[in-house]
């Protein structure tokens, strides 16, 4: 096992495109770190460097003690499962799998003198670790099938017993359940996460999924443009947000931004006006332009909030559209120039096009500098 660190790594393509920029972070041993941010933010190309398959422009990489950056994939003791499985289509199942861990057993005994004795432990010990493989993801009974026959479950399954067999130092996951329906994208996220534990080799997985993330990452490593913006656990992530991307990007429905500023302890929103906790350091920023942040879930309708509803925060709001969505309702609701979302317990009455009475706890508001957009704690 060995954790991979990031130093200071670039990736530049072409003459000034940097996929990723000065990326320092370290992942450790038997820890599984996911790496989620929008298309283009450079998680994939931090993958793919960790594996060999893009050189890094600048900075280091290293797997364990060993810095990687000029050692070839086929050395580096990584296992990669893809976006699109990358299977054999001629091959059987249990072929997919055993395939990679031949090459690797016969290169280690290129040395000696082949016989039938030595050929004969070198094919047991094969068969037994892909059949350990296959038993354990449940394809046991499709080793014969060819990749066409299966689901897409069913592949990315023998993708990862591709990848299992080898046991390596390190598993890189390239958003690996994109191409499954939602069901079964739901399902096999356990699965991942109890072969984790059950294997404890460090895996480094990328995604554009913040549920994904949030649900399988011991840590999450946030990016946008090429830049690192937060790494943390997934509760510290989403509830102390380091600035303004990534409390907008992780939370479903994604938190509410209103732009104001702070005048007199409070933060003045134009139409909405609501108190700064005691002891808030952006209570003595008076002037300070800001952004006003406040997640769904922490909106209620008045009298049915956990906690006493006071002047400094409630609002009126007219609602405009209600979401039937079983355990919550979303409400889109509008007040003065302002579209507000809210999640609202189901048993909690809504009437559309009706004004009602809401309040916001307080203690999970957020402020974002108006102009660096760091949060302000």
């Amino acid at each position: 096992m060995a954790g991979v660190s990031f130093k200071g790594v670039t990736k530049i393509f072409g003459k000034d495109v940097k996929a990723v920029n000065n990326l320092s972070l370290d992942v450790r041993d038997q820890e599984f770190m996911v790496f989620v941010g929008p298309s283009g933010c450079g998680k994939t190309t931090a993958l793919r460097m960790v594996a060999g398959l893009e050189e890094a422009t600048g900075g280091d990489i290293n797997i364990g003690d060993v810095r990687v950056n000029d050692v070839p994939p086929k050395d580096r003791d990584i296992a990669m499962v893809f976006q699109n499985y990358a299977l054999y289509p001629h091959m059987s199942v249990y072929e997919n799998i055993s395939f990679g861990l031949k090459i690797k057993e016969l290169k280690g005994f290129l040395w000696q003198v082949f016989n039938a004795g030595e050929a004969k432990k070198i094919k047991g010990s094969i068969d037994a670790r892909v059949k350990e493989a296959a038993t354990m993801l449940e394809i046991g009974h499709l080793l014969e099938r060819k990749p066409k026959e299966l689901s897409g479950g069913q592949r990315q399954r023998v993708a990862l017993a591709r990848a299992i067999v080898r046991k390596p130092k390190v598993f890189l996951m390239d958003e690996p359940l994109s191409n499954l329906d939602a069901k079964l994208r739901i399902q096999t996220r356990a699965e991942l996460i109890r072969l984790h534990r059950s294997l404890g080799i460090t895996t480094i997985y990328v995604t554009h999924d913040q549920v994904e993330a949030m649900t399988m990452g011991q840590r999450i490593a946030v990016m946008n443009g090429g830049v690192l913006q937060q790494c943390d656990t997934p509760e510290m992530v989403y509830r102390r947000p380091a600035n303004k991307f990534v409390a907008g990007f992780i939370g479903a429905p994604p938190m509410n931004f209103i732009a104001g500023q702070i005048k007199d302890g409070h933060v003045d929103l134009g139409h909405l006006n609501f108190v700064l906790p005691a002891g808030h350091p952006a209570a003595t920023m008076n002037g300070k332009k800001v952004s006003f942040g406040i997640r769904p879930e922490s909106i209620y309708v008045k009298g049915h909030a956990p906690f006493a509803a006071a002047e400094g925060n409630t609002f009126t709001a007219r609602v405009d559209v209600v979401e039937l969505l079983g355990h919550d309702n979303t409400a889109y609701l509008m007040t003065g120039e302002h579209k507000i979302l809210a999640n609202i317990d189901a048993t909690v009455p809504l009437h559309e096009q009706q004004d009602m009475e809401f309040c916001i706890d307080l203690d999970q508001m957020h402020i974002f500098d108006g102009d660096s957009e760091v949060a302000i704690r």
